[in-house]
Parts: C-alpha cells; sequence; structure tokens
C-alpha cells in the first residue's frame, strides 16, 4: 500500500519489520509529507512523519557486540545535507506483553533536527490505554563542535505502575524521575533527582571534568530510600543513606575509581578499584562494616528465599598488581540467622593470586554456634567447624574447582579433594571425593535416618547440598564396632569391618540403594 513516491506527500498503507523469529514491528497508515525542492539546497525538510498505529510485538533479536577496550569519542553523523523534521508522531503505539512485562498503549510526538553536527530532539511519549499515568518527556541537544550536550528528562508514572510493578515497590507509589544537566562530555554536571508520592527519595549531583588523558567524573546522591523497600528494612537504611564516588576513565579503555562511599543507618562501605583497558582488576580495596550503634540485630536487604539478620560484619580485602600478583582480605560475621540456620560468629580469612582469566585463593575458616534448624543436620554438624581450602576459578567456568578442602568439628575430621562448588542456583551442590575420621557415627544417624554407632574411617564420592541436607553417595567405611540399628547386621559388624553402600537422601526420605560388607565375623 504504498502511494505518492514521487510527491511532497507518501503514504504506506502498513509496514512490517522481521527478523529471524518474524514480525516484531508494523506501522499502519504512515504519512510522509516534505519539501522536496529543500533538497536543492542541501535541505530535508520533512513537515510531518505520522503513522496512525505503531505495534512492537516484542523487542528484536540482535548479535551482542564485542566491548571495545577504547573509550570512543561520540559523535554526530555528520551528513552531507541537513534534516529537520517538525512533527514525528504516533496517534497509537501498542507494546506487547513481552516488552515491558504487560500490555501498554500510548501516544507519541517529537521534532529532531540534525544541521551540520548539531542535532536536538524534543520528545513526549504518553500512555494512553486503562491503567496508572505514564509520561516521558525529554528535551536534548548535542554539538560536534565543542562536544556539548543538553538533557532534561522527566519521567512520571501514577501509583501501580509499570516501575513499581517491576520492582514490587512497597505501597506500589507513584514515580517521578528527573535529570537535567547540561556542558560539554568531559565538563558536564547535571543534578538528579528520584520521588514517590510528591516526596523526595534520592537526589544529588553527577559530574565530569577534563583530565590529562581522560575523563574525570564524581556522583554525590543522598536521600532517604527507605521507604523504597519493606518496612522491616528501615533500621538498616535509616532516615539517610549516601553515596560519593569519584574516578577517571581514560582515554585508552582504563578506569580508575579512587573513592567509594556507601553509608546507611547500618552501613559503612569505603573502597577503590582499578580496571584495565581490557577490564581485568589492577587494584582493589573495600573495607566496610555492617552494625547498629548497639549491635543489635539488623535484617539485611537481600533478595534470598528466607530473611537474614545479623549483630555485625565486618570487611576487609585489597589487591595491588603493582606490588604483586597476591590480595588478601578477611571477613567476619556475628549473630548470623535465618529461618533455617544460626551461627554466633564466622570468621573468614584469606589470600591468593589473580592473573588474567583466573582467580585463586587460600582460605582459613572459623564458625562457632552452629544450630541448623534441621536436627538431623545439626547433630551431625556440631557446635562448631573450622578447616581450610584451595579453590581457583578459570574464566568461563559455571563454579569453583576445590582442590582441597579439610574441615574439624566435634568428634570428626574431613578432607576434600577433587570438588567442586556449583552456584546458588544448585544450592551449592558439593561435588568430589571425601575422606573422614568419624569418631562418633552415632552423631551422624538422624541425617541418615539410622541408629547408627560405633567409629569410621570413610571415604565417599558424589553430591551433598549442605543448604538442604539432599546427598547422594557411594559410601566406603573401615569401622570399629560400626551399628545400623539391625540386629543381624550389627553382628556381622562387631569387631573391625568394611562397609560399602550407595546413599541417597531427598525431599522424599532416605534410602539405601545397595550395601556389601566385608567382616571378621563373616
Amino acid at each position: 500500500g504504498f502511494a505518492g513516491a514521487l510527491s511532497s506527500k507518501a503514504t504506506i498503507a502498513e509496514l512490517t519489520i522481521a527478523d529471524d523469529a518474524g514480525v516484531w514491528l508494523t506501522l499502519r497508515d504512515v504519512v510522509l509529507d516534505w519539501n522536496r525542492a529543500a533538497l536543492f539546497s542541501g535541505n530535508v525538510q520533512v513537515n510531518q512523519l505520522t503513522a496512525a498505529e505503531i505495534d512492537i510485538s516484542r523487542m528484536p533479536q540482535s548479535e551482542e557486540a564485542g566491548l571495545q577496550p577504547e573509550a570512543g569519542t561520540f559523535n554526530l553523523p555528520d551528513l552531507p545535507v541537513s534534516i529537520d523534521i517538525g512533527r514525528i508522531a504516533a496517534d497509537h503505539i501498542r507494546l506487547g506483553t513481552e516488552v515491558l512485562g504487560q500490555p501498554v498503549e500510548g501516544q507519541f510526538q517529537a521534532a529532531m533536527t540534525l544541521i551540520d553536527g548539531e542535532g536536538s530532539i524534543d520528545l513526549l511519549l504518553e500512555r494512553s490505554n486503562a491503567g496508572p499515568e505514564g509520561r516521558i518527556a525529554l528535551k536534548a541537544a548535542y554539538s560536534n563542535a565543542d562536544q556539548t550536550v543538553s538533557i532534561d528528562l522527566t519521567a512520571v508514572e501514577g501509583a501501580g505502575g509499570l516501575v513499581t510493578s517491576k520492582l514490587d515497590l512497597p505501597g506500589d507509589p507513584a514515580l517521578e524521575l528527573s535529570l537535567k544537566g547540561t556542558g560539554p562530555f568531559n565538563q558536564f554536571a547535571a543534578d538528579i533527582a528520584l520521588s514517590t508520592d510528591e516526596n523526595l527519595r534520592l537526589s544529588g549531583s553527577i559530574e565530569t571534568v577534563p583530565t590529562e588523558n581522560g575523563t574525570g567524573f564524581s556522583a554525590d546522591l543522598t536521600g532517604d530510600i527507605a521507604p523504597l523497600f519493606l518496612p522491616a528494612y528501615a533500621e538498616f537504611f535509616g532516615s539517610q543513606v549516601a553515596l560519593q564516588a569519584k574516578g577517571v576513565s581514560h582515554q585508552d579503555g582504563r578506569l580508575d575509581l579512587s573513592s567509594l562511599h556507601l553509608t546507611a543507618k547500618a552501613l559503612d562501605l569505603a573502597g577503590s578499584l582499578s580496571l584495565s583497558a581490557n577490564h581485568q582488576p589492577q587494584a582493589f580495596f573495600l573495607a566496610g562494616q555492617i552494625a547498629q550503634s548497639d549491635n543489635s540485630a539488623v535484617l539485611l536487604p537481600l533478595t534470598t528465599d528466607l530473611p537474614v539478620q545479623i549483630n555485625k560484619a565486618d570487611i576487609v580485602v585489597s589487591y595491588d598488581r603493582a606490588k604483586g600478583d597476591g590480595w588478601t582480605g578477611a571477613a567476619t560475621v556475628q549473630g548470623l540467622d535465618r529461618a533455617d540456620f544460626r551461627a554466633s560468629q564466622v570468621i573468614l580469612s584469606g589470600s591468593g593470586r589473580i592473573t588474567p582469566g583466573q582467580f585463586g585463593a587460600t582460605l582459613t575458616f572459623d564458625a562457632e554456634g552452629l544450630q541448623p534448624t534441621d536436627a538431623a543436620l545439626g547433630a551431625a554438624l556440631g557446635s562448631f567447624v573450622s578447616g581450610n581450602a584451595i579453590l581457583f576459578r578459570r574464566q568461563g567456568d559455571a563454579g569453583l574447582s576445590l582442590p582441597r578442602l579439610t574441615l574439624t568439628g566435634q568428634d570428626y575430621s574431613a578432607s576434600v579433594t577433587g570438588g567442586r562448588i556449583a552456584g546458588l542456583d544448585e544450592s551449592f551442590a558439593m561435588t568430589g571425593t571425601v575422606a573422614a575420621e568419624l569418631a562418633d557415627l552415632s552423631r551422624f544417624g538422624p541425617l541418615a535416618d539410622l541408629p547408627l554407632g560405633g567409629a569410621a574411617k570413610t571415604s565417599f564420592s558424589g553430591r551433598l547440598e549442605p543448604l538442604t541436607g539432599a546427598y547422594n553417595l557411594i559410601l566406603q567405611a573401615d569401622g570399629q564396632d560400626m551399628r545400623m540399628g539391625q540386629p543381624m547386621i550389627d553382628a556381622v559388624l562387631r569387631g573391625a569391618a568394611k562397609l560399602t553402600a550407595d546413599l541417597v537422601r531427598d525431599a522424599s526420605g532416605t534410602k539405601v540403594n545397595s550395601a556389601s560388607i566385608t567382616a571378621n565375623s563373616l
């Protein structure tokens, strides 16, 4: 349905754009009203470019481009003609559910120019279908000659809108965000403000300054953001959160964040970071504390399935490649409390090496006052555990490799070789080979759902999920007076005996898939 190609008013009944997955953009009743004669003087003058309807069913598929290490310079295209579009408009815009998570309808209008390397845009997008108010207004301009940019952005959304629903903000408040600034890229200053229900929540400024080999930047933001989170987190954030940051982005792609300071009622965190042109760490430092002034428990604003609160946490970690590949760190948590686990104190210290594409660590840890709510796990684990570990991760690995891990607890010790720890999505599942000396097997009876007894030197391989207590293990045990609560089997195991078994524990219970016994009594 294309008409008027050679006239000053061209129309298209319907235009579709597709990728490999099919059509993602449809435009209907498109009208181009333009001045053909202006082309002879080097101008593209469009009176209006409108569409009765724009339908975006989803975002288009695209291939991600690799990052370039160099910090490029932004420039508007320097075209041989000037472009002046008086009005761009769409009476009806429809966004499918896949775009923003729910269907949205609205209207759009804008004007733009691009003349001799200078461009400007004046845009207004408003939501029109049933639902909360939504409006985005933007006025922006840029000049290639002096790289000056100006921006005036206001985004407003009524209570229960897209953003509040997506972020699950308490009370589904109305939102307003503004960003206003002007200046060259390397000497830019902007003010930011975020409000909910007409109450200012966060405000401050970001600035850039010219440096000898790049662009310096700084940010200073403060506000009362506690209402953006659940009321239970109010004691963590308090009435004022502050963020200050300062650094330099170098022309060759290096980044130096010379200082970062984040504070809240129960948080004080400071650090710095240096990255190479290919985004490898060159140096970092982080020191912080989470605590209330009276060391009372504070609920952490985490997204874990169960709430986590602590009395106090301290952390310090540092690395400077200019002084070598080594890093050091230490962390202490006091009063850790989850619905399924408690610990009075956890201490972790470590050191290691960082080289391109690989991270290695030697860790020492001590945990005291352990109280899992799973009584069986608690009986097996005991009230304390200490140990050390060697681990590493190469670029592209999904988890951590664990060449060595040792654990010492009440009446038991264990070592792991050839191990691997998966991520949180797999409940930190551990695989590898374990050798253990168990002076009192009865403590593991509830976990195995068997009345165990005696002592044993054991080894087993398979999979263990420490967060859930589930396992799938092949066990070998050389024991003395081992007991399983079966009179005939216990009689066989009396004295020295060797046992092999295939054990499984999952949500349905504990199963012994197979077992064999070698004993002096046989």
